[in-house]
């Protein structure tokens, strides 16, 4: 009985009796089992679908758009390389052609050694032209003659010179020309008797004449120099200093004409920059210091002068240094320096020179101070000082001026300073 209950109890039911066996592995598919494109079916499933950003048309539309841009990328850069390799070559091209091409200064300077060479080329044509016009015995003959008949003469007028004899010399050097009109030597002993005898209008155009041959002598210049100067053509003097110059700035001489040739014309604030830049070079250059302190005291600043002279005092006592030492402290009205410097020069020079000072209206400010009066007594005696003083007096009364006490003086005293 337990046992038919056990088998009762273990009979399948209907619904599992009816059901047939699986005959398929475990992914077979069931009859009633719902497809899953099913619920693709289903217009929720549907929305979610096209809204997903998951989905895989949405990944390949971003990924499509994503190598659009990319490659936008990649072929601006290219053409950016490539303008840039364009630009780079020719910028490279117009440097390099401005590297191949001359500078101006050495364009310049190709112009005028092809203009040099043809001038030289002339030259030689006209003297191949010329030798094949003379190139005879006769010729050759009567060339030989006057260069000997210029040599004789020439030597005969170096021995003149020697002896002092400078005119018989400048007669047998015209001699020498007149045979050999080229004869240097000839040329320029006659050049230096010429300045040594300062006939400065017989020298220019000597000068001139001997610098076509040969521009670069720089004794040849500087005679040019001095004889222009000299001969007072100063505006020309001054151009060809100026040229000097350029080449030798601290040409001590050069700078000395220079100031000179200024100063002559008027041009008196040029002049003394170039005595000052004379004294930076040479601070006891004696050119300097009397162009200097002269400038000073003819402007009237005496306080300015003194420095100058005093330093000329120590390198060369001269007794028209003292004498301007004493009028400039004379006119800043300091009659016991003024004195000072007047018993000095008279003690090296004598009461003789000194006395003669007495009588410039330049010490009039100082002439009725103690220490004047004291002084000119000891140097001339009271009577003559008396006298010296009536002398004033009525000279200064002449020209409409007050007596002394109160005598009026020139604007710019004259300056008795004179150039070595």
């Amino acid at each position: 009985g337990i046992m038919k209950f056990f088998r009762k109890k273990n009979k399948p039911s209907p619904e599992i009796k009816s059901r047939p066996e699986p005959e398929q592995s475990f992914y077979s598919r069931y009859a009633d089992d719902t497809s899953l494109d099913e619920y693709s079916a289903v217009p929720g499933a549907q929305q979610t679908r096209r809204t997903s950003k998951h989905s895989p048309a949405q990944r390949r539309e971003t990924s499509n758009r994503a190598s659009s841009w990319t490659l936008a990328l990649l072929l601006l850069r290219a053409g950016l390389i490539v303008l840039l390799l364009v630009g780079g070559f020719f910028v490279l091209k117009l440097v390099l052609t401005r590297l191949a091409e001359p500078s101006e200064k050495k364009q310049q300077q190709w112009e005028t050694n092809a203009l040099l060479m043809q001038k030289v080329s002339d030259s030689t044509a006209e003297l191949s032209g010329a030798q094949k016009q003379v190139i005879d015995a006769a010729g050759i003959q009567q060339y030989l003659d006057q260069w000997e008949r210029a040599e004789r003469s020439f030597r005969s007028a170096e021995a003149l010179s020697r002896r002092g004899m400078d005119d018989e010399a400048i007669q047998q050097l015209s001699l020498a020309l007149q045979s050999s009109p080229d004869h240097q030597r000839a040329q320029k002993l006659l050049l230096d008797i010429y300045m040594k005898k300062e006939m400065f209008a017989e020298a220019i155009p000597l000068c001139i004449r001997l610098l076509n041959q040969n521009s670069q002598q720089p004794d040849l210049q500087m005679d040019l120099l001095i004889a222009l100067q000299s001969g007072g053509q100063t505006d020309a003097g001054l151009i060809l200093a100026n040229r000097i110059l350029l080449d030798q700035p601290s040409n001590l001489a050069v700078l000395s004409i220079a100031a000179d040739g200024q100063g002559g014309l008027g041009n008196i604030d040029a002049a003394l920059v170039l005595f000052t830049r004379m004294l930076e070079i040479d601070d006891k250059n004696k050119d300097a210091l009397i162009g200097c302190g002269s400038i000073y005291f003819k402007q009237g600043d005496y306080e300015r002068a003194v420095p100058y002279f005093l330093e000329l005092v120590r390198l060369d006592p001269a007794p028209e240094y003292y004498k301007t030492l004493a009028l400039c402290y004379a006119q800043q009205n300091q009659p016991g320096k003024a004195v000072i410097f007047m018993g000095q020069a008279s003690s090296l020079f004598g009461g003789s020179v000194v006395s003669l000072w007495l009588r410039d209206p330049g010490l009039d400010l100082v002439r009725e101070s103690v220490d004047f009066r004291s002084f000119a007594d000891r140097l001339v005696g009271a009577e003559t000082r008396k006298a010296i003083e009536a002398i004033n007096r009525r000279e200064a009364e002449k020209a409409g001026k007050t007596v002394p006490g109160g005598l009026d003086l020139p604007q710019q005293p004259k300056l008795n300073v004179l150039r070595p």
